[in-house]
């Protein structure tokens, strides 16, 4: 049989773009005949081989990641531009780092110090790959943007780092990538829906899709003439991911399918933002999409869903729930009960804290400044009845938001431009680290965290209790006392510590080995992962070495397990392992 020869079974490609109806006939059909047009045939390929060929698959990701270098490329050309269009709504967005900090971004190189542009350079310089290279940058360094220190001026530090990474530079083509996933089984799907849906039955957060309709996308996606919609397709598949980080069952290959629903949700992105409209499920669509990208490790696509997702929930009227009502204006949320009007409220205030997440950890601008929105907190039970299945979630919102109201201020205080070296400063500061410990001592967050039965639950814990830790690192890093010394605070290093503890007592008495996913160390756990680190680099002589080195080691290991499936995970797994093997070679002497 002749490959070449076009399909009897499908119209051409005139007569689909157009939608009529093609009578097939070969060389040319009716429609393109009576027109003078050009008939194309394009071969259907069967489905069956279509799912068998991974190789084929994993090739066209590669291009995928071509495309999106390039788009990237793209997106930070057009920043500038962007940013003069929305001055006028966000005048105060565009300072993105404060001037006195030690790490920033790749775009505030000039704030460095000598040695601690050695040091970053020295790190960057052993990664082959530019985006490699590019990840690190945004995804590492910009963590400890806030996290002012003189530390990497130490030359014991930059020895060691400088030896570890030498050393990575020899091993790190040898670490074999994970193919990703091919599919997944519908029977799985389905199992992860409903255990999604069963996860998040709170008025706070309300699906915008039915239940039974998820159920039925696995056999929808089978019908080639059935076209589902963009949204309903990112739902779909960020509700298998979540499914599957609640799933209590071992999952073999895990790590493929992480990446198999990161790499198919990535594939939608670009049609979905051409065709976006203001809805409740294009709203859903944006936050769950910025989830994924974090859990994929791309900072700078999640924080554009996240600028996308605020646009729309502006314009459907989260940031404007209790404003004075203007009767020559629209208002979105006239005509609203108070329960929608509390549910608003609630998903505006998690924007909030995700804007500040951005900030603290990324170094991004705000995308929600201030005087740019009017709401006020909500009842946490949203719809006035107490229920004993949502404590957790009510507990979570409002230690969280006192922990927002607290990051607030410390980056008002950042944007200020104030100067570090008063006792003005460090009075300001110990007030806001009094602040979080009185939130940790009035929820008493560790103790309440050996309380849970579930793994949604654990983790609203562990949120706040990590949240907590990280601005105590940075606050305590900021103080003037601490900025002039080569050795860190006592404070922060047992913070680190207990950080870490903490996360690797979790993992290993997860609730029936629940998956928490990569996401949470990048978010929570770096910061004391480098900490605690340098401390060990910088002074070995100090005590506690033996257990911090194998605190760190641990984590490593823990990545680079992760790693062994996801390729995206290779840059961090690379450095980790780096920061890692530099402890045990300055524990030993360098040996």
């Amino acid at each position: 049989m002749n490959s070449r020869r076009p399909s009897k079974q499908v119209s051409c490609s005139r007569c689909q773009s157009k939608k009529i109806r093609c009578n097939r006939v070969d060389p040319r059909c009716d429609k393109c005949e009576a027109s003078g047009a050009e008939c194309i045939y394009l071969s259907r390929k069967p489905r069956a081989k279509k799912r068998s060929h991974v190789t084929e698959a994993y090739n066209h990701n590669i291009l995928l990641g071509i495309l999106r270098r390039l788009e990237r490329l793209e997106d930070h050309c057009r920043l500038d531009r962007d940013a003069e269009d929305t001055r006028d709504a966000y005048p105060s967005s565009m300072s993105v780092f404060s001037g006195d900090s030690d790490i920033t971004g790749p775009n505030n190189d000039e704030s460095h110090t000598p040695a601690t542009r050695g040091v970053v350079a020295a790190v960057l310089s052993r990664i082959n790959d530019q985006e490699s290279r590019s990840f690190i940058c945004s995804n590492v360094f910009n963590h400890l943007a806030h996290v002012k220190s003189r530390f990497f001026e130490n030359e014991r530090c930059i020895e060691a780092i400088d030896a570890a990474m030498t050393e990575m530079d020899r091993v790190q083509d040898t670490h074999a990538e994970g193919q990703p996933a091919s599919g997944i089984s519908k029977e799985l799907a389905k199992k992860w829906i409903h255990q999604y849906y069963n996860g998040y039955e709170f008025e706070g957060f309300r699906v915008p899709l039915e239940e039974n309709f998820v159920m039925a996308i696995p056999d929808l996606l089978e019908i080639s003439h059935v076209q589902l919609d963009y949204a309903s397709q990112i739902i779909y598949y960020n509700v298998l991911l979540q499914g599957l980080m609640l799933s209590i069952d071992d999952c073999p290959g895990r790590g493929g399918i992480v990446q198999y629903l990161y790499n198919t949700s990535m594939t939608l992105v670009d049609g979905w933002l051409d065709n976006v409209k203001n809805t409740p499920a294009d709203l859903y669509a944006a936050i769950l999409m910025l989830s994924m990208m974090l859990e994929g490790c791309n900072s700078e696509l999640s924080w554009k869903l996240f600028g996308q997702a605020c646009a729309i929930a502006r314009a459907l009227g989260y940031f404007s729930v209790d404003e004075t009502p203007n009767r020559q204006t629209f208002n979105p949320t006239e005509g609203d009960t108070e329960v929608e009007k509390n549910r608003k409220r609630f998903e505006f205030w998690h924007l909030l804290r995700t804007d500040c997440l951005f900030r603290l950890s990324f170094g991004k601008p705000a995308c929600i400044p201030e005087g740019s929105w009017t709401v006020n907190l909500p009842d946490p039970s949203i719809n006035g009845v107490e229920n004993e299945a949502t404590r957790f979630i009510q507990i979570h919102f409002l230690a969280s938001m006192r922990l927002n109201l607290v990051a607030l201020k410390y980056l008002e205080l950042v944007d200020s431009k104030p100067n570090p070296n008063t006792e003005e400063y460090d009075k300001i500061i110990d007030n806001l680290t009094a602040e979080v410990q009185s939130l940790m001592s009035d929820w008493n967050t560790e103790e309440l965290s050996s309380t849970t039965t579930n793994h949604i639950d654990t983790w609203f814990c562990m949120d706040v209790l990590f949240s907590s830790y990280q601005m105590l690192i940075i606050f305590y890093q900021s103080k003037k006392c601490n900025q002039g010394s080569d050795e860190l605070p006592r404070h922060t290093v047992d913070i680190a510590r207990k950080s870490l503890q903490t996360f690797q007592s979790l993992l290993v008495s997860a609730h029936k080995h629940a998956h928490f996913g990569i996401s949470l160390i990048l978010l929570h756990q770096f910061v004391p992962f480098f900490i605690l680190c340098l401390n060990i680099i910088g002074s070995p002589e100090r005590g506690s070495a033996e257990a911090d080195i194998a605190l760190v080691v641990w984590t490593s290991d823990t990545v680079k397990k992760a790693a062994k499936e996801r390729g995206d995970l290779r840059p961090i797994m690379t450095l980790m392992a780096a920061m890692a093997l530099a402890c045990q070679r300055a524990k030993s002497g360098g040996n």
